[in-house]
């Protein structure tokens, strides 16, 4: 084999004797393509660089807000601490309580005196059973506050003493350490929960025979309920179905303690709501529970789907107090609204 330089591109000629034929193989590289150019004009790198520093503001103030935000909260919360102090055997157990109970006191008391003095008047009209409790006896009010002390100190405090040391004691979050927004609302979504499927199914175990006659009748005394007779019960019922249910959600989940003293008032103003007797415009509806108290056999739960699930409100679906239970976008009262007639 021969080999010689020809052309003038430099490419090797090869000449094969064994064929007798010339082969001129050139060797070439594929040209690398090119991406396609993009015209950047200086208006468009502007709008770019405008928009790029825009979302960097943006983010840089929606974080300098949440973060100034949280700083002034934890900054009223640590000098809540400062006062009343941070064990949390202290804060679980004897500051929750005087809290709470001060929330189902000052808030019922304040329905309670207008059933007490029929004033004002123009109250009235929104009541849920008109003529019933128009006015409260001061012997049947003494009778019910008697009840309900006994029930949140002889029985509450040393049930919340235990259940907080059986339980959750040496495992829940530094009280100083103020846990996230969502942290927040993950755990009382979680406390609504069990808190709804707890009562439905414990207010349905005292309706069995022995257990109404002997325990649960005493909270119907009051077929027309007023705020205070929501605590109005038997010690047994008073554990099973105002204290446990309620709790359990914030046992699970270990849950701070700015939690719970945002979860338990919610469950005292949700059951004064259904047992005050008005049903208010702007508020929730207190017509579901106010017809248990009625008719007594249906509307066990408190939002109704548990209700719905086992037909315990068949009844309450065809009734007044049904076309009335909802939120009223108006002065006018439920009964204006949807008058018995």
């Amino acid at each position: 084999m021969v080999q010689k330089r020809g052309s003038q591109s430099g490419a090797p000629v090869i000449r094969d004797f064994a064929s007798g034929a010339n082969a001129v193989k050139q060797q070439k590289q594929p040209a690398p393509s090119k991406p396609p150019t993009r015209r950047i004009t200086v208006r468009s790198a502007a709008q770019r660089l405008s928009s790029v520093q825009r979302g960097s503001v943006m983010n840089v103030t929606i974080n300098s807000s949440w973060t100034a935000a949280g700083s002034m909260v934890q900054a009223r919360w640590d000098a809540i601490l400062d006062v009343i102090g941070d064990d949390p055997d202290f804060l679980y157990v004897w500051a929750l309580t005087v809290y709470v109970h001060s929330v189902f006191w000052l808030v019922g008391g304040l329905f309670v005196l207008m059933d007490f003095t029929n004033k004002p008047a123009f109250m009235r009209r929104y009541k849920t059973q008109p003529g019933k409790n128009e006015p409260i006896g001061w012997p049947e009010l003494a009778r019910v506050a008697r009840t309900i002390l006994f029930n949140q100190t002889v029985v509450g405090i040393p049930l919340t003493y235990v259940g907080y040391h059986l339980t959750i004691k040496g495992t829940v979050p530094d009280p100083r350490v103020l846990p996230s927004p969502l942290e927040i609302l993950h755990h009382l979504l979680v406390c609504v929960f069990f808190a709804e499927v707890g009562f439905y199914y414990v207010h349905r175990f005292l309706h069995l025979g022995p257990l109404y006659r002997y325990v649960h009748k005493k909270h119907h005394e009051w077929s027309a309920p007023f705020a205070w007779t929501a605590m109005y019960c038997h010690p047994l019922e008073h554990i099973l179905s105002n204290m446990i249910p309620p709790m359990i959600g914030i046992q699970l989940m270990r849950a701070h303690i700015l939690t719970a003293a945002i979860w338990f008032p919610l469950v005292i103003f949700n059951t004064i709501r259904d047992h005050c007797g008005y049903h208010l415009p702007f508020f929730p509806s207190p017509e579901y529970h106010d017809y248990h108290h009625a008719k007594f056999t249906e509307c066990f739960g408190t939002f109704g789907y548990l209700d719905w699930l086992h037909g315990t409100d068949t009844r309450f679906r065809q009734s007044k107090q049904h076309q009335r239970h909802r939120t009223l976008w108006t002065l006018k009262s439920a009964r204006e609204l949807y008058p018995d007639s």
